[in-house]
């Protein structure tokens, strides 16, 4: 009875929920005016309806593509950001478009297109923005029926059971069809869960199970979906932050571990002088909820030094039962407040300081011991990824997309141009640089037919080419990243910047 009730409170605040922004679109000309000098952000104008659709069947090829790589490389990220002359603010605020990199040996093809959510599809009958977004304030917006209303599914894409996943922060997963990237519809996992959130950073175990959590004022919702795409189960509990930014979550064996951050989204506070509409709260720490995947009512709430916190890398149980996880902070909620809104107007702004932190949280005495790597005490990292199959395991290495101050000409551009993978049993960092004209998105690594080993993979991951305005996939060797790409594959066409993916092999 009390887990009906929590799905039932749940679903009312679905289904109430509403996302009053107060920045109006700007005029799509004034970006076009600010990027005519700033060639690296030319992938922020996006696309439109009608350009939505890319396809080649053909990439022209570089170096060797090794013929025993063969599935489907997806990525997900905000795409359209104009329409009828208006511009969203903020990045976050894009339609999502997923791009699918289908390789099949030496053989390489690419398809691109937008996710038609419900939102999308009004909009394009409308032919004006209708719904508010994070950082964009639409005026006579029509009546808000729950999230899935401004579900944008515009933050990652991961194939399970049969189905691709277009995901994003509080809403349903849309479904779409690995075949052709056709939009199945937003994802129902059982009876009466309609529109609860689905957050856009799952993780699967080596086993193939999918673990997932959602969060929606003062609730968690944990999701436990089977390697078939099956529901198991669907846990309700309490958040210790009430309505704050939940972006992602790590799992080990035993456990589900959330990074809490003290930033909560008003919405209500306008832009300019004064306090920001997304920061850290005064006085609150960042807390890591650890929870028991059986029952996550037996729980644990760690707190740390306030910081932000958009992605973890990964978590694992340690032999006298405690965890160790591993996350990005930054010291103030700096890029969602400002940097991303920065890079939509298309203009320059300070670049933020963004660590790698390892933590270990002792379950009986509450202790907290964080390590940081500061890769040699420069650049910032982001969007750390292990090897698939240590997923909620031990894992060594890390590879993470990284900054270091090597160009004036990209101050303040908050961009990365660079991948390393960090050892962080020895704190050996091996990175490559792409260069001053290029924009590094995230890899992922891929592990090598037949192989265990954390270095017996390849990495795999896309760049924004700014001398060539187009998007070129990249094929590295984990264990000597710092030789750069052994194989590329480039388009004829940019694609925007994406935020996540993942690799599928056929």
């Amino acid at each position: 009875m009390q887990r009906r009730h929590l799905l039932q409170s749940l679903a009312g605040l679905a289904a109430t929920a509403s996302l009053p922004a107060l920045a109006r679109p700007a005029r799509a000309d004034a970006f076009d005016a600010a990027v005519a000098s700033q060639p690296l952000l030319r992938p922020f104008k996006g696309v439109t309806d009608s350009s939505g659709d890319r396809d080649c069947e053909a990439l022209l090829l570089r170096g060797r593509w090794p013929d025993e790589l063969r599935g489907r490389f997806h990525r997900n990220g905000p795409a359209l950001f104009e329409r009828a002359g208006a511009r969203y603010h903020h990045w976050f605020d894009g339609d999502g478009m997923v791009q699918q990199f289908r390789i099949d040996g030496r053989r390489i093809a690419h398809r691109g297109r937008l996710v038609r959510t419900a939102k999308l599809q009004a909009e394009q009958r409308a032919g004006r923005f209708l719904m508010p977004t994070v950082g964009t304030y639409i005026e006579d917006a029509p009546p808000l029926t729950g999230p899935d209303t401004i579900n944008a599914a515009n933050t990652n894409a991961l194939e399970h059971g049969g189905r691709l996943l277009a995901m994003w922060e509080g809403g349903s997963a849309y479904g779409m069809n690995p075949a052709d990237l056709s939009t199945q519809g937003p994802v129902t996992w059982g009876p009466g869960l309609q529109q609860l959130p689905f957050s856009a950073h799952p993780k699967v175990d080596a086993a193939g199970h999918l673990w997932n959590i959602g969060t929606q004022g003062d609730k968690l919702i944990a999701w436990h979906v089977d390697p078939q795409g099956q529901l198991v189960s669907a846990q309700v509990g309490e958040l210790p932050f009430r309505g704050g930014m939940v972006h992602d979550m790590a799992v080990t064996a035993r456990h589900l571990v959330v990074p809490l951050p003290p930033v909560r989204l008003h919405f209500n506070r306008p832009e300019g002088d004064g306090p920001r509409r997304f920061a850290l709260e005064p006085g609150e720490p960042l807390r890591v909820l650890v929870m028991d995947k059986a029952d996550i009512r037996q729980r644990r709430i760690f707190e740390l030094p306030a910081e932000m916190v958009f992605h973890v890398g990964n978590a694992h149980d340690t032999a006298d039962g405690g965890v160790v996880l591993s996350w990005v902070g930054a010291p103030d909620a700096w890029f969602l407040d400002q940097g991303a809104v920065s890079l939509m107007a298309g203009r320059p702004s300070k670049a933020g300081a963004l660590t790698l932190r390892v933590g270990r949280f002792d379950m009986v005495s509450g202790r907290v011991q964080v390590q940081s790597h500061e890769g040699g005490g420069q650049g910032e990292v982001e969007f750390p990824r292990v090897h698939p199959h240590r997923i909620g395991l031990p894992a060594r290495h890390l590879v993470m997309g990284a900054a270091w101050p090597l160009y004036p000409s990209r101050r303040g551009l908050p961009l990365l141009h660079g991948v390393q993978l960090l050892d962080t049993e020895t704190g050996r960092l091996r990175r490559f640089d792409y260069g001053e004209h290029a924009i590094a998105e995230e890899h992922v690594i891929v592990p090598r037919p037949g192989q265990s080993g954390e270095l017996d993979a390849r990495l795999l991951g896309t760049t924004y080419d700014a001398h060539r305005q187009a998007t070129v996939l990249n094929l590295l060797d984990a264990a000597h990243v710092e030789d750069g790409p052994i194989a590329q594959a480039v388009l004829p066409y940019a694609l925007p910047l994406g935020f996540h993916g993942n690799f599928h092999p056929a």
